[in-house]
């Protein structure tokens, strides 16, 4: 008997038939394996929510926002950060 080439491995868990039923459904309606679905709620909890499939981050944890910190008010949506003047601006002052 072979078995099947899986990268990864195992971790068994016993859980409410209900919760079993709930995620298999949730896992169909979004075109998932039950296994699929699983992980990827694995991965979401332990190293939080990611970016939307084919994305990119290209952002360093340092790196501000660029928009708030060079778009002057009014603001374009209500719950943008305040305006931050650049370094050199406030050493004019």
């Amino acid at each position: 008997m072979t078995m099947a080439n899986r990268k990864g491995v195992f971790i068994g868990a016993y859980v409410p038939n209900e919760l079993k039923e709930s995620l298999r459904r949730r896992a169909a309606l979004e075109h998932r394996t039950l296994s699929q679905e699983i992980t990827r709620i694995l991965i979401e909890e332990v190293h939080g929510k990611g970016l939307p499939t084919g994305s990119v981050d290209r952002r360093t944890n340092a790196s501000i926002p660029r928009r708030r910190t060079t778009d002057p008010l009014p603001r374009r949506r209500v719950e943008d950060l305040p305006f931050i003047a650049p370094e050199d601006e406030k050493k004019k002052k």
